[in-house]
């Protein structure tokens, strides 16, 4: 007898928009009293959204050696092996790195017999959408693909922002429904909703065709960076040319297809710290409050001399918020390195060591 179809969600989404957060709704709602397994990629060195999400009940497999969508023939692909066969869930979640491209992903697993695709949710941070779309290719891919869309951080947004932020989405993808939400809120009844029976072939199809444009488009980009740089030309914010002719011709001969490239494409660059010492919080306030607005998202573990616990620290946006609370009965302080920093953004790595050295101006 042919083994039942595991049902899967994947949720993505541009990176500080909230995708951890709407995680966690979703495993205190509808996923409340159901046996889910997680597969959650990072892009930064080491894991931070797992301690969050650990205290759920959840089976987690972490993919920290980089974007899930450029290795999705290896580690990736293992992974959802691995975690079926040990877990045997009801539910498996994907939460991609927020800069990956979820076209692969949704290939595979629109082919994978043992899966069946639900839904693909797009979490997108409704104050930085606009500036999103116009750095990063990407954000627009995770948009165009996506079955539901959560609008984030609508209470940080004036009506006209938020108006403007839909008609941007619906440029793009005119089929998913807009969910304004705080705190990634989706409305719990959404997940496993009837859907027409041929929409996910249909998708598939029109996600092939995609998965073409990008590729191009991607191929574009990375000739125009190419030729820059030979001509010693400061880098230039990228225009959307999708269906321009001369776009189509590019030959792709690399395994994945060009959204291998997409990260160079993007100028997407990460780096992280792990430290022994302890930091004094208004400082590292100060700090995060004083990051560029090319430091897409900060997030780690920090102990702060005023409190007993470690603390999760998020950075999106310009915004922070602290998490005093999940890791009580963690003992981070005994170990090494009881501090973690990771920073993503648009061309940092040369800013690495100016950015350790004002860290480091936060110690005791």
């Amino acid at each position: 007898m042919q083994q039942e179809r595991i049902p899967t969600i994947i949720i993505t989404g541009f990176l500080g928009s909230g995708k951890t957060t709407l995680i966690k709704h979703l495993l205190e709602t509808s996923l409340k009293d159901r046996k889910v397994a997680l597969i959650e990629n990072e892009i930064g060195e080491v894991s931070v959204d797992t301690l969050i999400l650990k205290t759920q009940n959840v089976s987690i497999s972490e993919l920290t050696a980089g974007c899930m969508c450029c290795t999705i023939s290896g580690d990736f692909s293992n992974a959802v092996t691995d975690i079926l066969s040990g877990v045997t869930p009801e539910v498996l979640l994907i939460e991609t790195t927020g800069i990956a491209n979820p076209i692969s992903i949704f290939m595979m697993l629109a082919n994978d017999q043992r899966l069946i695709l639900d839904t693909i949710i797009t979490v997108a941070d409704a104050e930085r959408l606009e500036e999103n779309l116009m750095e990063n290719l990407v954000a627009e891919i995770q948009l165009t693909i996506s079955d539901i869309v959560a609008l984030n951080k609508v209470d940080v947004c004036s009506e006209s922002a938020l108006l403007k932020a839909e008609s941007l989405i619906r440029k793009m993808n005119e089929r998913a429904p807009i969910f304004r939400t705080v705190q990634g809120r989706i409305p719990p009844e959404l997940i496993f909703a009837p859907k027409h029976v041929g929409l996910r072939e249909e998708l598939q199809a029109q996600v092939a065709a995609l998965k073409k444009q990008y590729d191009a488009e991607i191929e574009r980009r990375m000739q125009e960076k190419r030729t820059r740089q030979s001509q010693h030309e400061p880098a230039m914010p990228f225009t959307l040319a999708l269906h321009t002719e001369s776009s189509a011709h590019h030959h792709h001969d690399h395994e994945h297809g060009a959204e291998s490239y997409h990260l160079e494409v993007d100028e997407i660059e990460t780096f992280a710290f792990e430290r022994s010492e302890t930091f004094v919080q208004r400082k590292f306030e100060e700090f995060l409050a004083t990051l560029p607005r090319h430091y897409y998202r900060v997030k780690g573990v920090v102990n702060f001399v005023e409190m007993q616990n470690p603390t999760i620290f998020n950075f999106a946006s310009g915004r922070y918020t602290f998490d005093y609370e999940s890791l009580q009965n963690e003992d981070f302080r005994k170990s090494g390195s009881s501090s973690i920093f990771v920073f993503i953004g648009k061309r940092i790595a040369h800013e690495r060591n100016e950015i350790l050295a004002r860290l480091l101006a936060c110690r005791v």
